[in-house]
């Protein structure tokens, strides 16, 4: 049996963990890193120097971007806590990283979204980073009494196991130690939403007295106040608080409960906040300063489809376990997948518990459910406008669900194995927040340090690209995995380059990673800073080799097959010009091209002609059909590999008259020389285009068209068999179309 003495001693000991685990997050995670801090920090920094809450300007939004028109309990309060410092200093120390992979998790390297000193983050801190670290160990603080709540609310309406578990739930959650652990309002919203999901629960359960009920509805509205000062979603409990007084006066009887209670609430909510609703009529023209917050961020371009709403749906699972940095540095799969079928779990549970009565819940619970349903609903419609679907959001309901999710776990199991069902779940979650910080978080931010050497296979060139002030950096080094193959929107092409500076870097330019496709077109880019994005060029001594690997995904409707051609260079974002590059001789290069990959079609249907045949060609290749349009003498072959053709053959296309004469021809390599017959795979289907060019008109008659392969390097065609196995004479097929030519 639990003992109230031994319910403590427990709570004490997850309130303890988590302490100790949120200060882990807090190191582990350079300034600036954490969950919007480059925006966050500088609003809180402006209300310390400035003494004043910043004015959002969309046309130059200042460092804090659109969250300078948050609501600014959160800010007020941490400018109080760090008024002793000088932060003077946080203009140097918020370096922005301009082409970091934000939002892009699936990407290698260039995470960071500051680029970092690390001789001005060390310890002893001091300045804007003593003032980062500061706020968040006081918003590890305020994440105590959210696990504290979360207890609460399991204890009163199940038990005091349930209470413990969901306090365990939350508090070793790795996205909220995160959160927790950074200069955000979350830390605060999270705290000031659960509190008044307690308050509501208790009026909920307690016999209300209509003639005194008034003060806890003022108490309850001037939290809902701070609510409101913190984050407008939580300004939505005001609705499930009118909701939750109508359903208190219509059991009881006294419709007092909802006439002098919600007007007490909402009065008390707005004395404490009225005067920011005020201010922002009077600075925006808008009470809650939602519209520039928008024309800051920017709206989605294009109303949302059904697969933006399931390609987003693991964004928003990750991102409420935890993904970290700039929404970019994900745990490892596995344990998503065990996160989610536990949470799957605990909802059967709950289900199968309300149902076998095995759950001893109090009046009240379906507050938790009502406020998790809102909050969802909200991020929903933050999401239509704004690509937002972040689990993180509904953290002001993360004890609500961690009560519900403990419920349901603890009601497959009997009393006596309850404990350690509690035990197994909190352990992994505690396991796995032990883990992150070391295994996840802290090597996404390492400085990378310069390669020994290139190795003798990698070494290329060398290339030079160089700039007007004299500066030189020199492209040493190459390495692509043989044979890659990738498909449309799947697995990238990596590539490892070696750069070096050959003569002192002044300014900080962009490497580009291009892929180019059909015509040379390019159909993938990578654009960052080299040296894994947190080195930039400026800060490179001579001699020094970094080396970089690049992930460069294929756009989703780039044509294929083809031959995916890497280009590399860099840029000048200054003077918005590519650096010219030269060859170990010295002669100017247009592309500097370092290796090619191989551009499948992925798994689609294969295309059918409308003009079926069977011939097969040499030992690896068939003609499976045509289509020809006889008015622009143009034929689409659709090629067939039954093997792996081991070399690259032309197509020869004839057009021919009456006499057997040629009067025209469409000869070339398949696809204009895109994807040569040496990439073609077992099982490939190819279209390949050809306009017959003739000399001048063609007179009246019947013509035909023949067509065939022959190898590029010496002109032998190879042998071609009709479909019942019969060689074709001087290895060409004879279309069994004829075209129409007439006065």
């Amino acid at each position: 049996m639990l003992t109230s003495r031994r319910y403590r001693w427990l709570l004490t000991g997850i309130v303890l963990g988590y302490l100790a685990l949120g200060t882990t997050y807090a190191l582990a995670t350079p300034p600036l890193e954490a969950s919007d801090e480059y925006k966050h920090y500088p609003v809180v920094q402006h209300v310390q120097t400035q003494r004043s809450l910043p004015v959002l300007d969309p046309a130059d939004p200042g460092l804090w971007l659109q969250e300078g028109a948050q609501p600014p309990l959160y800010y007020l309060l941490m400018a109080a806590l760090t008024a002793p410092i000088d932060t003077s200093d946080l203009t140097e120390l918020h370096h922005t990283n301009p082409h970091a992979f934000n939002g892009i998790p699936g990407q290698v390297a260039n995470k960071n979204l500051i680029i970092h000193n690390a001789q001005r983050e060390a310890f002893p801190w001091r300045g804007s980073v003593l003032a980062v670290y500061l706020i968040r160990f006081a918003s590890i603080g305020l994440g105590v009494g959210t696990v504290l709540l979360a207890a609460r609310l399991g204890s009163d309406l199940f038990t005091h196991q349930v209470g413990l578990l969901a306090a365990a739930l939350t508090a070793f959650n790795p996205m909220f130690l995160f959160v927790s652990a950074a200069v955000n309002n979350d830390s605060l919203a999270i705290l000031v939403g659960h509190l008044s999901l307690y308050l509501l629960v208790r009026m909920w359960q307690t016999e209300l007295d209509p003639r005194t009920h008034w003060r806890r509805c003022a108490t309850l509205g001037a939290v809902l106040g701070l609510g409101m000062l913190t984050k407008l979603s939580l300004g939505s409990l005001l609705a499930l608080t009118g909701v939750t007084l109508a359903c208190l006066a219509l059991r009881r009887r006294a419709w007092r409960l909802l006439f002098v209670g919600g007007i007490t609430v909402l009065v008390a909510a707005l004395a404490v906040s009225g005067w920011w609703f005020v201010r922002n009529v009077h600075t925006y023209g808008d009470p809650t300063g939602l519209e520039v917050f928008i024309a800051v961020q920017g709206t989605r371009e294009a109303p949302m489809t059904w697969q933006d709403w399931t390609g987003e749906l693991g964004t928003f699972y990750r991102s409420y376990w935890g993904l970290f940095g700039g929404v970019n540095v994900p745990a490892p799969e596995p344990f998503y997948v065990v996160c989610n079928l536990a949470a799957l779990a605990g909802a059967a549970g709950l289900l199968f518990g309300l149902a076998k009565k095995r759950l001893p819940a109090e009046e009240g619970t379906w507050l938790l459910a009502a406020w998790a349903s809102v909050l969802f609903l909200l991020v929903i419609r933050w999401n239509i406008i704004d690509v937002s679907f972040q689990g993180r959001l509904m953290f002001p309901a993360l004890g609500a669900l961690n009560v519900l999710w403990a419920a349901g776990l603890l009601a497959w199991a009997g009393e006596g194995r309850r404990p350690g069902l509690a035990l197994m779940t909190s352990g992994w979650l505690l396991g796995s927040a032990l883990l992150v910080p070391w295994l996840v978080i802290r090597p996404a931010y390492a400085f990378p340090a310069p390669a020994p050497a290139v190795p003798a296979s990698a070494e290329f060139g060398p290339v030079a690209f160089s700039d007007t002030d004299g500066a030189e950096i020199h492209l040493v080094g190459v390495e692509m995995p043989d044979g890659q193959s990738v498909s449309p929107a799947d697995a990238p092409v990596e590539v490892t380059l070696y750069w070096q500076a050959a003569r002192p870097v002044q300014r900080d330019y962009v490497s580009t990673v291009h892929l180019l496709g059909r015509e040379y077109g390019s159909v993938g880019q990578v654009n960052r800073y080299p040296a894994w994005g947190m080195i930039p060029t400026s800060q490179w001594k001579t001699g020094q080799v970094w080396r970089d690997t690049y992930h460069v995904y294929v756009a989703k409707d780039a044509p294929a097959p083809a031959v995916l051609r890497v280009s590399v260079g860099l840029y000048d974002t200054e003077a918005q010009s590519t650096l010219p590059a030269s060859s170990p001789d010295g002669a100017p290069m247009g592309l500097v091209l370092v290796g090619e990959a191989r551009l499948s079609a992925g798994r689609t249907d294969p295309p059918v002609p409308s003009r079926p045949l069977e011939a097969t060609m040499g030992d690896s290749i068939a003609l499976d059909g045509y289509d020809l349009d006889q008015r622009a003498l143009i034929l689409t072959l659709y090629w067939h590999a039954t093997g792996a053709p081991s070399d690259d053959y032309t197509v020869f296309v004839h057009l021919l008259d009456e006499s057997g004469n040629s009067r025209g021809q469409g000869d070339g390599p398949p696809v204009g020389g895109d994807y040569p017959t040496s990439y073609w795979q077992p099982g490939e289907v190819v279209v390949d285009e050809h306009s017959i060019a003739v000399d001048g008109a063609l007179p009246p008659g019947t013509y035909s068209v023949a067509v065939g392969l022959y190898r590029s390097a010496d002109g032998q065609r190879l042998a071609i068999w009709d479909a019942v196995g019969m060689p074709e004479p001087e290895n060409r097929l004879i279309l069994p179309d004829l075209i129409e030519v007439r006065d």
